[in-house]
């Protein structure tokens, strides 16, 4: 059978002619479990509870792919940096890794390089692409092939590139015969990612809280968002990056992939253009965009809750709404008053990089 060793130069020139920043691999499987199982019998998921599906598979991958012998981890980098862009634009208020085309299909195309090097010299190969999709864990896949560790805010962290980065991962039916490398835990005694979190989500033991995580709210959750979060927003449309911008490791990370550069129409639309937005529109704005996650509900919602000012003709509109998160939005911030200057909202100056 042939060994990944033999493939692996022309794997890695693959990756790395694709944009990628680190290339690794390691033996299939999961050493986080058993950390998985008992975040989740906390209830620490939120409203992700499809991650409580193929358990199993976690425990024992080979349970489900009983070829594989490698896994082979790829980190594609984003852009660190927001371009400039005019206040209340929602290029201000995404987090980074949104602003530029879908990271699925990115890394995917990558992963599908790495299949044809592959399966070019042995046909008969056995190869499963997952980008943040399957039911493995990439960031323990990846830390166990040497691209990184797991700071306490759960990010991979890279010691030369820090953690603006996606991470791919290819399941191989290649023998591994490759050292991973072992990067040191060198988060030390830093705790800053957990003191500048808006809503206390980073809890001890590197665990994060969804319900309390402003990504999860604004991206995965459906409907109305918890008080706990909502008015703790800090101008979060989509994402939030308080934990990586505060990261002393991403001090010096490097230009992302062309392929993540910020879309131009993100700076040219407002925020507020969201409190009206029809489903067409929507789907033109972020088309492959990774979004689309939050759906026309989700974004419109988010906008209710960061723009700083709204005309009560549109608070009304919006409490007629048929998305349930939208009308509680509007009616909360009925009751609340229209006007969120005094918290830093969309359309003000307390943008965020500012």
């Amino acid at each position: 059978m042939t060994s990944l060793s033999t493939l692996w130069p022309a794997i890695e020139r693959s990756a790395r002619d694709a944009g990628a920043i680190g290339v690794g691999a390691t033996p299939l499987g999961d050493g986080h479990a058993g950390e998985f199982e008992d975040w989740l019998a906390r209830g620490l998921e939120g409203s992700m509870l499809y991650l409580r599906k193929n358990l199993a598979v976690r425990r024992d991958p080979h349970g489900r792919f009983p070829w594989a012998r490698s896994a082979v981890a790829v980190a594609v980098p984003y852009e660190p940096e927001r371009p400039a862009a005019p206040p209340g634009s929602i290029a201000r208020h995404l987090a980074r890794y949104a602003l530029g085309d879908d990271y699925h299909e990115v890394l995917d195309s990558i992963l599908r390089g790495l299949e044809a090097v592959i399966h070019g010299s042995v046909p008969d190969a056995r190869s499963r692409r997952y980008v943040d999709t399957g039911p493995l864990s990439d960031r323990s896949i990846a830390a166990a092939a040497g691209l990184g560790w797991i700071g306490r805010n759960g990010m991979l962290i890279d010691p030369d590139h820090g953690s603006y980065f996606f991470i791919g991962v290819l399941l191989t039916s290649l023998e591994l015969d490759l050292e991973p490398a072992e990067v040191a835990d060198r988060c030390g005694s830093c705790t800053r990612c957990i003191d500048a979190c808006p809503t206390e989500a980073i809890l001890p033991g590197r665990l994060v809280d969804a319900n309390l995580c402003i990504s999860h709210a604004t991206i995965e959750q459906r409907g109305a968002i918890s008080e706990a979060v909502r008015d703790r927003l800090e101008g979060n449309l989509f994402g939030c990056d308080v934990c990586q911008e505060v990261c002393p490791w991403n001090e010096s990370a490097p230009p992302g992939n062309s392929a993540f550069r910020a879309r131009e129409r993100y700076g040219a639309t407002p925020v507020t253009d969201l409190l009206r937005i029809s489903q067409s529109d929507f789907s033109s704005l972020f088309r492959k965009s990774a979004i689309k996650r939050a759906r026309r509900g989700g974004m419109m919602r988010n906008a209710v809750l960061v723009t700083a000012e709204i005309e009560p003709a549109t608070l009304a509109s919006l409490r007629e709404d048929p998305d349930p998160g939208v009308r509680d939005a509007a009616e909360w911030r009925e009751r609340a008053g229209g006007d969120r200057r005094s918290r830093g909202g969309a359309g003000e100056s307390r943008d965020l990089d500012d």
